[in-house]
């Protein structure tokens, strides 16, 4: 796996325009509940963030899938860089989406798991996972949780994420996972935490 660095915008955008298609090309969960092109555009923003907070990841050279995850302990240390991408991010959704899309992003952007393990003073969180269509299916899947499970493995401490779908739950599962809760969230939908 490699750490994403010295990108240009072009090839940060484009990146996180795959992400949005991977998701939402699913044709179920979260980000359904947009238009395609605001789907895409969500993840787009966010994928900048995670990229410019350095947390963003892919598989290989080749880019089959990507991979955004970090410890609560590092993100303490993180500080007004992480004030900086929050507005940022934040002021990017404003200016793109539309109101009816802004509507439907807010409680998306809850995150159950801070709330399940905030007395845990250390974990490592998966915020974004993402296997590019033409690569499904073929254990990258597995390949992009190695190196978070590694790192929570060696310090003892969980390896957590949210998801939005059972077949997700089911794919986590078959990487060593298991569902700890289910949160449900304004304008329906599930959100699974998963633990690994």
């Amino acid at each position: 796996m490699i750490r994403l660095t010295n990108l240009t915008d072009e090839e940060i955008k484009t990146i996180g325009r795959r992400i949005g298609e991977a998701f939402y090309d699913e044709g179920e969960g979260a980000f359904t509940c947009f238009d395609r092109e605001d789907a895409i555009t969500v993840l787009e923003i966010m994928t900048k963030c995670y990229y410019r907070l350095g947390v963003l990841y892919a598989t290989s050279e080749r880019q089959e899938g990507y991979l955004a995850y970090w410890r609560k302990g590092e993100a303490k240390e993180w500080g007004m860089k992480m004030v900086r991408e929050s507005l940022h991010m934040s002021w990017r959704f404003l200016r793109e989406l539309s109101l009816r899309s802004l509507k439907k992003l807010i409680p998306l952007m809850s995150n159950p798991y801070e709330k399940i393990y905030q007395k845990e003073p250390d974990y490592v969180v998966v915020s974004m996972v993402a296997v590019i269509r033409e690569f499904q299916g073929q254990g990258f899947l597995h390949v992009l949780l190695e190196e978070p499970f590694r790192i929570a493995h060696e310090r003892n401490i969980p390896c957590i994420l949210d998801t939005d779908t059972e077949l997700k739950v089911k794919k986590y599962a078959s990487c060593g996972m298991k569902k700890v809760a289910e949160t449900s969230i304004k304008g329906g939908g599930t959100i699974y935490t998963m633990e690994g």
